[in-house]
C-alpha cells in the first residue's frame, strides 16, 4: 500500500481499515484506510486500539513528567505515576484511566475522575453526579449545567439576556454542545445557540421521531434582534399548532384503543368485597370495589351508587361517564340514559 511509506511500523489494525502506527518521525498515531492522519502524539512508546472507539497509549515515566496534558488527564485511580492513558477518538480528549460509558436514551457520555465528559468533536467537561443528568421527555436533548461562558461580547449579550444556565446535547448531533436559550415550548422543542452565536430552533416530529433544525441567524444588533423576535413569534404559533394536532391525534388513538378493549371485555359482573362493589371480567378485577352499589351492565355501561341515593354511570372499564349526582338512573339498550333529578324531573342523555 502506497500510504504505508508515510510511517515506519503498523502497531495495530481495526476491521474498518484504521491503523495504529509509528511514523518515521518517531511519533505514534492513528490513520484511516486512506492513510490520512486521524490522531498523532509524540513521546509515546506504544499505541493500540481499545474498546468503545478509544486508543490506548503507553508512556515512559520521564515522558509523563514532561507532558502537562498527561498529568492533568481525568482519572479514577488518582495516581500521577500511571503509564497507560486512553484517548477518545471522537473528541481527542485524553484520560488517565478508561472512562465509564454512560447511556441516557440515545445519548452517550463518559465519566472519569468525577467529571462527566461529552464525546462531541470539542469535549465539554463538567463536575456532576451522573444521576442528576436528565434527557428531555421526548428524547430531543440531554441537559448539562453550564460552566462555559462565551468569549465574544455580542454572544455574551445574548447569553445574559436569556439568563443561560444550561447547555445540552442534541439527538443525533455528535459535533457540538449548545447553550439552551428557551426550553419551555409545549411540544418540548428547544431554542439553542452555538459558540458562534448562531440561533437554532430544534424540534422533533412526534410521528417519526425525526429531529428538525431551523437556523434562525444571529443577534448582533437591534435590527437582527427585531427579526429574531418575529421569527420566534412565528415559532410560538407553529408550536401551538403542532401541540394541539399531536394532542388531538393521541386522544383519538387512545379512544380507539379503549373502544377495542371495551369490545373485547366479556362476562362483566359486579363483585362485592367487604361493603363495597366493583366489577370483574372473566375473573379479573377491572374496577376496584369503591361503590356502594353497582347494577349489572347494560351493554358497556353500569349504574353506580357512590353514596346513599346518589347515582351516576360508569363504563365497564371504570371510566366515569356521568358523575354521580342524580336520585336515580335507568340505562337503556340504545345507550340512552334517564337521569332522575331531585324534585321529580327527568333528563335524558345519550352515552358515547
Amino acid at each position: 500500500m502506497a500510504n504505508d511509506k508515510r510511517y515506519a511500523e503498523i502497531l495495530d489494525t481495526r476491521d474498518d481499515g484504521m491503523k495504529c502506527v509509528r511514523f518515521e518521525s518517531g511519533d505514534v498515531g492513528v490513520v484511516d484506510e486512506r492513510g490520512d492522519v486521524i490522531y498523532q502524539i509524540d513521546k509515546c512508546r506504544h499505541i493500540e486500539f481499545a474498546e468503545h472507539d478509544f486508543v490506548k497509549l503507553k508512556f515512559g515515566v520521564t515522558d509523563i513528567l514532561s507532558i502537562p496534558t498527561l498529568k492533568n488527564a481525568p482519572s479514577d485511580d488518582g495516581s500521577y505515576l500511571r503509564s497507560v492513558f486512553y484517548v477518545d477518538m471522537k473528541s481527542g480528549q485524553m484520560y488517565g484511566s478508561m472512562p465509564q460509558i454512560l447511556h441516557r436514551k440515545d445519548f452517550e457520555l463518559l465519566y472519569a475522575g468525577g467529571f462527566l465528559c461529552t464525546r462531541t468533536r470539542k469535549c465539554y467537561m463538567v463536575e456532576r453526579d451522573p444521576d442528576l443528568i436528565t434527557v428531555s421527555a421526548n428524547g430531543l436533548y440531554l441537559s448539562l449545567p453550564c460552566t462555559v461562558k462565551p468569549s465574544d461580547e455580542k454572544v455574551t449579550a445574548v447569553f445574559q439576556r436569556h439568563k443561560v444556565t444550561t447547555m445540552c446535547l442534541l439527538k443525533g448531533d455528535d459535533s457540538n454542545v449548545y447553550w439552551i436559550l428557551e426550553e419551555y415550548y409545549k411540544d418540548k422543542s428547544v431554542l439553542v445557540m452555538d459558540e458562534k452565536g448562531l440561533h437554532i430552533y430544534v424540534w422533533m416530529d412526534w410521528r417519526t421521531g425525526k429531529v428538525t433544525r431551523q437556523e434562525l441567524g444571529y443577534v448582533r444588533n437591534e435590527a437582527e434582534q427585531a427579526l429574531m423576535t418575529l421569527a420566534l413569534n412565528d415559532i410560538i404559533r407553529e408550536v401551538e399548532h403542532r401541540y394541539l394536532e399531536e394532542k388531538d391525534t393521541k386522544c383519538k388513538k387512545a379512544e380507539e384503543a379503549r373502544r377495542k378493549e371495551l369490545k373485547a371485555m366479556t362476562s362483566v359482573e359486579p363483585i362485592k368485597i367487604g361493603t363495597k362493589w366493583g366489577l370483574k371480567s372473566d375473573g379479573r378485577m377491572v374496577v376496584p370495589p369503591m361503590y356502594r352499589t353497582i347494577h349489572a351492565p347494560v351493554g358497556k355501561y353500569c349504574a353506580v351508587e357512590s353514596y346513599p341515593g346518589i347515582w351516576g354511570v360508569i363504563a365497564i372499564d371504570g371510566r366515569v361517564e356521568i358523575e354521580p349526582r342524580y336520585e336515580g338512573v335507568v340505562i337503556r339498550p340504545d345507550r340512552t340514559v334517564e337521569l332522575m333529578l331531585y324534585g321529580g324531573k327527568t333528563v335524558v342523555k345519550r352515552l358515547p
